[in-house]
């Protein structure tokens, strides 16, 4: 710690890999993060372990503090994550971490907060008129991964509310009798077929599947379907492509969301597909709300690392340390 600066550590855990870096907390300043060491969420029992390792392999002074973002809700004393096998007891985890204070947060809560300070040349427009976030009213922020994030901000008078919420365990709504046979095959296989099941990165194989292909390894399903190399995983990724389109349009319909944010390294890399009719047109068919639908903005994050530079923000805000806004002109506070 200089001066007014103090280090804390951070992490973003989802159902696959487990992120943690040190980032320094200067008033009036984003967080900065230090170097980023990634776990595999199957090579460690939990939480504590995975931290553990961290600790060990680091090299640097420990914190006594940290932020840390989760893929899990944050209710109940014990936390269950959605797409792995870890829980959380939050009665227990501060001390086996050896931690003065933690914060726990949803990771796209985490997403949020970095979406409400960060800077507009972090956002790439995709959709809709405006090329910046409104300064007043809702918006959602999502992004496909190991699930489907979703959570809200809710901007009044120059603050910034963040809402979390699991927006992505609605149930899917079919548009076409393809998409209906492919919501019929993926309900059988899970007992109810829901907008995360198709709209995420496992949901590739599943809608592939639902098509008739046979199991391929997921990363190279991936490699086929964005590279064209394999006709049957790249009509998979346009069904999930349009799949998403419909699920945001839907879900800022819900919200009355004037923008939509998406985020993580599969948006990004779906970034010509995100900006083409095959999302934009599921994403405007709201019948009577299409012109409504033609006003909303939808803009990419290109910020490689918004869980933890999101989980330090909410640190800051909980530390009533102000941050500099994504304009510039003043601080963000949640309450």
């Amino acid at each position: 710690m200089t001066g007014d600066s103090r280090t804390i550590a951070v992490g973003d855990v989802g159902g696959t890999h487990a992120r943690f870096a040190l980032a320094t907390l200067t008033p009036d300043a984003l967080p900065r993060i230090g170097t980023i060491r990634k776990y595999r969420t199957a090579d460690h029992d939990g939480l504590a372990a995975a931290w553990s390792a961290f600790v060990a392999e680091s090299g640097t002074e420990r914190a006594d503090a940290a932020a840390i973002a989760v893929a899990a809700p944050i209710e109940g004393d014990v936390l269950c994550f959605m797409n792995s096998d870890w829980t959380v007891d939050r009665r227990t985890i501060r001390a086996a971490m050896g931690l003065e204070q933690l914060l726990l947060l949803n990771d796209f809560g985490a997403v949020a907060h970095a979406v409400s300070a960060l800077p507009t040349g972090s956002f790439e427009p995709l959709a809709g008129a405006a090329r910046e976030l409104p300064d007043e009213g809702i918006i959602t922020v999502a992004g496909p991964g190991t699930g489907l994030g979703v959570s809200i901000i809710v901007r009044r008078a120059g603050r910034n509310e963040i809402v979390e919420c699991e927006g992505s365990h609605i149930g899917f709504a079919p548009r076409t009798a393809r998409e209906r046979r492919i919501e019929q095959a993926i309900a059988e296989r899970y007992g109810r077929c829901s907008v995360e099941r198709i709209a995420s990165g496992p949901g590739l194989a599943d809608v592939h599947a639902a098509l008739g292909g046979d199991a391929m390894d997921a990363s190279a399903l991936w490699d086929a379907a964005l590279e064209g190399t394999d006709a049957l995983a790249e009509e998979a990724l346009d069904i999930l492509t349009g799949a998403l389109g419909a699920a945001m349009g839907d879900l800022s319909l819900a919200h009355g969301s004037s923008a939509v944010v998406l985020s993580g390294a599969l948006a990004n890399r779906m970034r010509d597909r995100l900006a083409s009719p095959l999302f934009r047109q599921p994403f405007l068919a709201k019948g009577r709300y299409r012109e409504r639908m033609e006003r909303v903005s939808v803009l990419l994050l290109t910020e490689p690392e918004p869980g933890l530079t999101g989980a330090a923000v909410a640190f800051q805000r909980g530390s009533s340390q102000p941050v500099t806004d994504r304009r510039g002109t003043g601080a963000n506070e949640v309450t």
